[in-house]
């Protein structure tokens, strides 16, 4: 299975489907912002991943952005702002430019 690169945005409007949705997102992708996600996953887990949020979210209210980003443009992307080591993410108060 391969790996693909995964750029994840979204928009929920109630705070308890909220923290559902960020809680079921750090477990498949790390936070760039606090509602924005970047995963390297295969097809098949961001799918489970899309099904469970579906169980979460309000679709008349809420809205979440999958973009699959291809190798080239993956390695492309700059990084500003203090680093955490671990699996290169970015600590919650700064900001990344991709």
């Amino acid at each position: 299975m391969e790996v693909k690169h995964w750029l994840i945005v979204y928009d929920i409007r109630d705070t308890k489907r909220l923290v559902k949705v960020s809680k079921c997102m750090e477990s498949y992708a790390w936070r760039i912002q606090k509602s924005v996600f970047e995963s390297s996953a295969t097809t098949e887990t961001i799918g489970r991943l899309k099904r469970e949020l579906e169980r979460i979210i309000d679709a008349e209210e809420d809205f979440i952005l999958f973009f699959e980003i291809c190798e080239r443009d993956f390695q492309k992307k700059e990084k500003f702002g203090k680093m955490n080591n671990q699996n290169d993410k970015i600590i919650d108060e700064d900001y990344a430019i991709l």
